[in-house]
């Protein structure tokens, strides 16, 4: 079984060039919420300014890096 890891994820909305249409989504990921939250308020972002949802929720993770198998050895009357 994996263990369950525990992140907040802010979605921070930059405009590169204000003269281009274009924008920028930034993913941030952050081990404690109190460091989110402190990004958030330092950007004005606590809520996605398009959709209104709220920035630095918990995000749980099942992920784990695939084990790597080592292949068995062919038996001898296979050979």
């Amino acid at each position: 079984m994996t263990p369950k890891m525990l992140y907040y994820v802010l979605f921070l909305i930059t405009l590169p060039d204000v003269e281009a249409k274009e924008h920028l989504v930034h993913r941030i990921v952050f081990e404690k919420e109190e460091n989110c939250l402190y990004h958030a308020k330092m950007f004005n972002q606590h809520k996605d300014p398009w959709v209104q949802k709220p920035n630095c929720v918990t995000v749980e993770s099942h992920y784990s890096y695939p084990e790597v198998r080592i292949p068995l050895r062919k038996p001898e009357f296979m050979k």
